[in-house]
């Protein structure tokens, strides 16, 4: 039995790499959804098999450092901030385009404490970083061709966004390089005869290639994850030079990795500004780098949104997801030309200062912490140049989540390497006692097999039903609904979006948008009967309601259903919801947008006006806002001619700039 469930958990442990390759094209947001659902059952099948597995086999029963300690008041904390949060359904379960919330990070607690304690040698660690750079080569093939078949400047591959592949080849990237000391050039020779035994050994080749191939693929998708490839490198080397003290020849190679980054980044500079840079469309991007640019991207502005925002909540944060919250609130009229809805501020560390406040960010950074503190601090097993890889890893990731969020597959790499640096610290040591206390009971071999087995057995069925079920089942429905009202077969459609939303699932929000953003072609279409028409418009009416009951400080669905509302020509009922929208983001000039077209359609011309003019003056650069309120003052002018005079002097003020 104890083989049957190592050799299970084992394969249960590389089905994960699996996981990225996976896009579930039956499903809402094919590129997310599949992945983390088959994450999470993988995850939990692996810990029932676990549980049983420590009960039998003290071998695998896990043991303490500071990095599982970290792990675990960091999942607690988050735990803590959700319950307190602004949204503690989403904050808890996210939705379908994140797959984050509290349920996927004790997912990755649960990860990181099965992995570390079943690959707990260093041979089994090796083979499963083989693993991982063998999908990983087969993944950047395959990416690399697809992109040169459409022509795409920044591949995607199966994980959907060239910022998700860049950092899942970012750890590749660091993988490999661990693999080719560990197999290639952590051998105990002659200087002279290192250098024979590594030019004839097959495996420096094949590392070389994987390690410029990943970052190859780095170099076309993100700026952020190759200066942090670079700057990972860099920090490596100088770590190498500093302390190797044993290998000459690692040494050497390390000062020579350090002198090619400085030589690269260097000539980089100074070309930077010819034709040639400018017209590649990789190399232009990388010219761009600097702060203004960032400006341009939004972040400029995001950021100080977030800090206004962590010193409203400083302790326990928004909770998860709550970013939306921030961002609304404290919305920059200057980012009238951006995208209106930010749920992240494009900043890890600026997300968990808003999901969990000052704790979450200190917990956040401690999983680093912990990590090079007990690296450098504590003797272990790992050479220098290990430790120094695994530092310009960490420190590399960490420089390029300053400048992008998370997604799924990036926490599976990142935990993976504290996994890794975790069971390394550990491997000689004895189980603590902590960990110990409960032998005498779960040793007892009735006791497992008629209470803790059947227990475990039964709570893992029941939690990848509980968990899993109704949130793929809504996303199906939803899906399959959508095809059908596309296809001109509303009736059948709204069955199933009916049915994706009785499951009352994770899904219920962006059920409920989809819903409404097909609902005005149907009430639209002439071959659709009334009947049916006024069942959409109901049902969309009564679930954006539902929306609101769920998150009643959420601007975006006042909005949704102001517009909604007046689109079907609902204006009446559309001012409160507009009125509220504006309320919680009084700056964003898409909200007062629509609250102009509700006054104006209810006949309060000259308040929409005065509105127009507030909109205007929020940002006098926003020419949408400057049309609207010169157009109305027109109108208002051919419609009233009392207010001519008063019209014309606003006028008067545009003539210059019309």
């Amino acid at each position: 039995m104890k083989d049957l469930l190592k050799y299970s958990i084992w394969t249960g442990i590389c089905a994960v790499l699996v996981v990225p390759f996976i896009v579930a094209n039956s499903m809402f947001f094919p590129y997310i959804t599949g992945k983390a659902f088959t994450f999470r059952i993988i995850v939990e099948i692996l810990l029932g098999l676990w549980l049983v597995l420590v009960m039998k086999d003290k071998e695998f029963r896990p043991k303490w450092s500071w990095v599982l300690g970290s792990a675990a008041i960091f999942t607690f904390i988050l735990l803590i901030a959700d319950i307190n949060a602004v949204a503690p359904f989403k904050a808890f379960w996210s939705n379908y385009e994140r797959m984050e919330g509290w349920v996927t990070f004790v997912h990755l607690f649960a990860y990181l404490l099965v992995l570390s304690s079943m690959l707990n040698k260093e041979s089994l660690w090796l083979w499963f970083f083989r693993a991982n750079i063998m999908a990983g080569t087969v993944m950047a093939i395959t990416s690399i061709a697809q992109g040169a078949k459409e022509d795409i400047v920044r591949i995607a591959g199966p994980l959907g966004n060239p910022i998700y592949i860049s950092v899942y080849f970012l750890f590749i990237f660091f993988f490999t390089l661990i693999l080719l000391y560990k197999d290639v050039l952590a051998k105990k020779l002659t200087d002279w005869n290192l250098f024979k035994s590594v030019f004839a050994n097959v495996l420096f080749y094949i590392y070389l290639g994987i390690s410029a191939l990943s970052l190859f693929v780095v170099y076309r998708t993100s700026r952020g994850a190759l200066l942090g490839a670079i700057g990972g490198i860099f920090i490596a080397a100088i770590l190498i030079v500093l302390f190797e003290k044993e290998r000459k020849v690692i040494k050497h190679i390390a000062l020579g990795g350090l002198v090619t980054v400085i030589t690269v980044v260097l000539v980089f500079i100074a070309v930077k500004d010819t034709q040639y840079v400018k017209n590649n469309p990789t190399l232009s991007r990388f010219s761009e780098i600097s702060w203004n640019n960032v400006s341009g991207q939004a972040r400029q502005l995001v950021w100080p949104m977030a800090i206004k925002g962590f010193q409203e909540k400083p302790i326990l944060g928004w909770g998860q997801e709550g970013f939306n919250y921030v961002f609304n609130k404290n919305y920059d009229p200057r980012m009238y030309g951006q995208e209106s809805w930010f749920d992240r501020a494009h900043n890890a560390p600026l997300d968990f200062l808003i999901a969990g406040g000052i704790l979450g960010l200190l917990s956040y950074l401690s999983l680093f912490g912990a990590a090079l503190i007990l690296l450098w601090s504590r003797k272990n097993n790992l050479s220098i140049t290990e430790k120094s890889l695994l530092t310009g890893l960490l420190g590399g990731y960490l420089f390029q989540a300053i400048f992008v969020f998370d997604n799924l597959i990036s926490y599976v790499m990142f935990f993976t390497t504290l996994a890794y640096i975790h069971s390394r610290l550990v491997e000689d040591q004895e189980g603590k006692k902590c960990f110990n206390y409960i032998s005498g009971f779960i040793e007892d071999e009735e006791y497992q097999n008629y209470i803790l087995i059947p227990a475990i057995v039964a709570v893992t069925v029941f939690g990848i039903w509980w968990i899993n079920v109704p949130g793929i089942s809504a996303n199906k429905n939803l899906i399959q609904g959508l095809r059908l009202v596309q296809s001109g077969q509303v009736t059948a459609g709204l069955e199933n979006i009916k049915t994706a939303l009785s499951y009352k699932s994770m899904g219920d929000s962006e059920i409920r948008e989809q819903l409404l953003s097909y609902t005005p072609s149907v009430l639209n279409a002439k071959e659709v009967s009334q009947e049916i028409k006024q069942q959409y418009w109901t049902l969309t009416y009564d679930e954006l309601n539902k929306q609101i009951d769920r998150v009643p400080n959420d601007a975006r669905y006042y909005i949704l259903m102001a517009s909604f509302l007046n689109n079907t020509n609902q204006a009446d009922r559309a001012l409160d919801y507009v009125t509220k929208a504006i309320e919680l983001s009084p700056k964003k000039q898409a909200m007062r947008f629509e609250f102009i077209k509700t006054l104006y359609v209810l006949g309060k011309k000259k308040e929409a006006i005065a509105e127009a003019k507030a909109t205007y003056e929020l940002d006098k650069n926003y020419e949408q806002a400057k049309n609207l309120y010169i157009g109305l003052v027109t109108e208002e002018i051919k419609n009233d001619p009392s207010y001519k005079g008063e019209g014309e002097q606003i006028l008067s003020e545009f003539v210059p700039k019309i």
